[in-house]
């Protein structure tokens, strides 16, 4: 038998929290795993690195390990509240753009479905529908759950 899946992307925002509980109530129903995606953000995080400095030594690897260790224990918050509704999980730490990297990853795990809050972590940008699911509203290529948050 084929288990589905169901691909959360999560950035610990309000918003990633609400498609957190969204997953808790109908992965049980699908019948599906909920594989928890944190991305790795490495182009746009680059711009805000500061310019080389005689004083500050940081390699492109060790932050970039920095990153995805921080994006790992943020992934911790969504995988405890999965588990403690007994809902199947697991985590993937991808690289790359966001959006493109969750409709990737829901490809690779042949997921049925796609679930993000409605903003994540941004900025003004993302003041009234978050850039990623604005970008996987119109290009994702599986069925799209755009979580509202009360924030």
């Amino acid at each position: 038998m084929t288990t589905r899946r169901v691909v959360l992307g999560y950035d610990g925002s309000t918003g990633a929290r609400a498609a957190v509980e969204w997953c808790i109530e109908h992965a049980r129903l699908l019948d599906a795993e909920v594989v928890v995606v944190g991305v790795v953000d490495v182009v746009s995080m680059a711009g805000l690195a500061p310019a080389a400095s005689p004083s500050v030594s940081l390699s492109f690897d060790s932050v970039v390990s920095a990153m995805v260790q921080a994006v790992t224990d943020e992934l911790t918050e969504a995988v405890a509240a999965l588990e403690a509704a007994d809902v199947s999980c697991r985590t993937v730490v991808a690289r790359g753009n966001p959006a493109d990297s969750l409709d990737r990853v829901a490809h690779e795990e042949s997921a049925e479905l796609v679930v993000v809050g409605r903003r994540g972590k941004g900025g003004f940008v993302e003041m009234l529908l978050g850039s990623v699911p604005h970008t996987l509203a119109h290009h994702a290529t599986v069925p799209l759950v755009i979580v509202p948050a009360d924030d």
